[in-house]
């Protein structure tokens, strides 16, 4: 799976920076506008509905107040008073009626009023006078002033008003069925109240008022319920005089069929319900009553408010798509132009992957690693380039330092060019500042430690080396280095006096001795030079040191000599070489004698040590040993390969060898003890050889006359020797395992033969039967007989 390049990354990065907040802005904004919208539509609704029963409500005190002033006119009182049948109304009277009842007309279009004389049966409106016989009221006209006077306008049926309307009007009338009426009695001269002026507005058209406001707009429509809860304006009009409940409108908050509208106290101003009927959701808006006791509704779809909900929602999401897309460009443009400087990294780290061109971009390598990974690994290969080559610098360096050390210690670099050979390694400050300089070699002392073995002789002699480059300073000592087995270092100082620069260099020693006891739990040996002042003199001061610890032969381990302490020039050998020890020692290898030719080696190099003599002449008596018993193996027929392996030495490893206790182990373990092994060998050959060459006279010849005697001179050895190797070998004597051997052949002659026990004793070479007897007894616990017996009858010997 390929890895997004650093370029996507940030592409993303800086859209995914730039989403969050859009995307809570988007979510925000839709809320708050969302939020906003209902409340808007919330005011709006409340305030249509404030406008709408403000405007009803004055048109309706305008008729009201156009029939007070009706009922007072003169036209009016004339008509009334003027005689008590239809026949003595004047044709004026009812003119200036008429005239008054347009004018009333031309403030309300929809305005039907009426003159009604109950008791004379006659009718007067706008179109002319005409007898109760063509008026077939139907509703009692004392009920309908009755109730208009007690509660004001009134529901009553269209049918009051269709007499004489035009044609128009009675269409439009039978889609209204009800008007809201207002009656005002006329009184007469006589005080009766049988004269009425009632005054009707169809209840159909009570929608004017909303639409006008509403500029058109059919989604909201208005409801009127009068005192009690039953409809007196709908924008349906089969349901205008219908109970609140016939409309069948569902509670969404409660689920509960609504019977009755619980009005809305003038402290909360209006009040809003969401409703549910013919299968739509409906949100109402309704004002508390008013002094007449209507309450005035306004309803409206909700499915408006979910398409405005969507608008804004569709709104906000294409911002913020236009959003993303410029936050996306800006995040390519600004990634890209910020990629610019990785890509040039990359190109200096010699990078193959990019592309140099202006519109390139970095490819991704085989190992899916994004740019800044590249530079990262980039990175890390110059570190390490770096490192490995001042690794590899100071490495040569101090190769050559070292090469340069060993040719100066072994007198290898010529005088003429040796200070600026001095110079040019860096020791300017020593050839200026020395005024005496010795060499110190260090040995460490592996025979016989518990800890180290001789494999470990390398690692030692390193740590052995740290330690001195930590212990002195570089302005003390040339570089220590490991040369033939020793750790060398080049010390001097500035003292001029010879004694306090001695003392400077025991002191020093010792500590140096004692630091790597306690650092590596190991005993070293330190060799010290004569005191010198020039450079050219440190491969003399190297000899000396060196020559100093092969005075460990004598001294022992752990010591710190100066070369010429003690002074052996005039020493001589005390005694003569060991010869007899020696003569011993030869012997006790030639008998494989392990156990006493190891004391006797201990014994001759004791003696050998304890003559002071020089690391030389303890060489050459040494050589001289190891020659002799090389000698006798040789005599022996043993081969130098058979001691060692062919590619070793055992007179340069000897050479090397530096104390008493080392050169005893070594001569032991690498040279006596496995010469003493093939002798045992041979032995071993030779004992089983000689016992099973008796065992067959003996199983040849068991029935003759047999001694020990004449076995030796059949073999050609002596008898107690053969004796000795037969005992060895089978654990037992030959006496015995004849013996032993005649016995086991009696007890199969007694299974398998008829022979009498004399018979078998004489045919075993014994003198005397009872003799016989008597050892048949001594091994198998019976006599002859009784063996035989048993043999033959098994269940007598079981039961005895």
């Amino acid at each position: 799976m390929r890895t997004l390049s650093y370029l996507h990354k940030m592409i993303i990065f800086g859209l995914l920076l730039s989403t969050v907040p859009i995307l809570l802005t988007g979510i925000a904004a839709f809320i708050y506008s969302s939020n906003q919208t209902e409340l808007h539509r919330t005011q709006a609704n409340q305030q249509l509905l404030e406008q709408i029963q403000s405007n009803l409500e004055h048109k309706l005190a305008t008729v009201s107040y156009m029939l007070d002033q009706a009922v007072r006119s003169p036209s009016t009182f004339h008509s009334v008073s003027g005689s008590n049948s239809p026949r003595r109304i004047g044709q004026l009277q009812v003119e200036n009626l008429q005239i008054e009842f347009q004018h009333m007309k031309s403030w309300e279009p929809l305005l039907n009023i009426i003159l009604v004389n109950q008791s004379q049966d006659w009718i007067m409106d706008r179109q002319g006078f005409y007898p109760n016989k063509r008026f077939p009221l139907s509703l009692p006209m004392k009920d309908l002033i009755a109730d208009t006077l007690t509660s004001g306008w009134q529901l009553a049926p269209s049918s009051i008003f269709s007499n004489e309307d035009s044609k128009e009007e009675q269409s439009s009338r039978q889609n209204c069925m009800y008007h809201i009426t207002l009656a005002r009695t006329v009184p007469d001269t006589s005080g009766s109240s049988n004269t009425a002026l009632v005054a009707g507005i169809p209840a159909c058209y009570m929608q004017n008022p909303m639409r006008e406001s509403l500029q058109g707009a059919s989604n909201s429509g208005l409801i009127i319920l009068n005192r009690e809860q039953r409809v007196i304006a709908h924008p349906d009009s089969s349901y205008i005089g219908q109970p609140l409940s016939a409309l069948g409108m569902l509670d969404q908050n409660k689920s509960e069929r609504i019977e009755t509208l619980t009005p809305a106290t003038y402290t909360e101003g209006f009040a809003e319900r969401v409703v549910r009927f013919a299968n739509a959701d409906y949100s109402l808006t309704y004002s508390p009553p008013t002094l007449k006791g209507w309450t005035y509704i306004l309803i409206s779809p909700e499915d408006t408010l979910t398409r405005d909900y969507i608008k804004i929602g569709i709104h906000t999401l294409y911002i913020s798509i236009a959003m993303l897309l410029l936050s996306l460009l800006l995040a390519w443009l600004g990634s890209r132009r910020m990629l610019a400087p990785i890509r040039r990294i990359l190109a200096l780290l010699g990078d193959n992957n990019i592309i140099k061109t202006h519109t390139s971009r970095p490819q991704q390598p085989l190992n899916s690693q994004d740019e800044l990974e590249q530079i990262q690994i980039g990175v890390k290969r110059l570190s390490d380039a770096r490192s490995e080559l001042e690794s590899t610098l100071n490495r040569h360096q101090m190769q050559i330092r070292t090469y340069f050390m060993m040719q100066l210690l072994q007198g290898k670099t010529s005088s003429n060019t040796l200070y600026d050979a001095l110079r040019d390694q860096g020791y300017a400050l020593q050839l200026s500042s020395w005024q005496q300089l010795a060499v110190l070699a260090f040995q460490p002392e592996l025979a016989s430690h518990s800890r180290y073995s001789s494999q470990d002789r390398s690692l030692l002699l390193f740590a052995i080396q740290n330690i001195l480059e930590e212990t002195l300073t570089p302005e003390q000592q040339l570089l220590p280095i490991v040369l033939e087995q020793n750790v060398v270092t080049v010390f001097g100082n500035k003292e001029q006096d010879v004694s306090l620069f001695l003392q400077k260099l025991s002191s020093l020693t010792e500590q140096l001795q004692q630091q790597i006891g306690e650092v590596l739990d190991l005993k070293v040996s330190i060799g010290l030079s004569q005191p010198y002042h020039l450079m050219n003199q440190i491969p003399q001061a190297y000899n000396e040191a060196v020559d100093a610890l092969k005075q460990r032969m004598r001294l022992g381990t752990g010591i710190i000599i100066q070369y010429g302490q003690p002074n052996l020039a005039s020493t001589s050998w005390t005694i003569g070489y060991p010869e007899t020890l020696e003569y011993a020692l030869l012997q006790s290898i030639q008998q494989a004698d392990a156990v006493v030719a190891s004391t006797q080696l201990s014994e001759l190099l004791e003696t050998l040590f304890s003559t002071e003599c020089t690391p030389a002449e303890y060489q050459a008596a040494l050589m001289r040993l190891l020659t002799h018993i090389l000698e006798l193996a040789q005599q022996s027929g043993i081969r130098l390969s058979q001691i060692c392996q062919e590619h070793r030495s055992l007179f340069s490893e000897l050479h090397h060898l530096q104390y008493a206790a080392e050169v005893e182990l070594w001569f032991d373990h690498e040279v006596i003890q496995p010469i003493i092994h093939i002798f045992k060998e041979r032995q071993v050959a030779q004992y089983q050889h000689i016992s099973e060459r008796m065992i067959a006279i003996i199983q040849q010849d068991y029935d003759k006359d047999l001694t020990l005697d004449e076995c030796a001179i059949r073999l050609h050895y002596n008898a107690n020797y053969l004796s000795s190797v037969f005992r060895k070998e089978t654990g037992t004597s030959f006496s015995e395992y004849l013996t032993r051997y005649r016995l086991n052949i009696a007890k199969r002659w007694l299974d398998e033969s008829d022979w009498t026990v004399k018979e078998i004793a004489e045919r075993l070479r014994y003198t005397n039967p009872q003799n016989f007897i008597r050892s048949f007894r001594k091994w198998e616990g019976m006599t002859p007989g009784r063996y035989r017996e048993r043999k033959k009858h098994p269940e007598r010997a079981f039961k005895s």
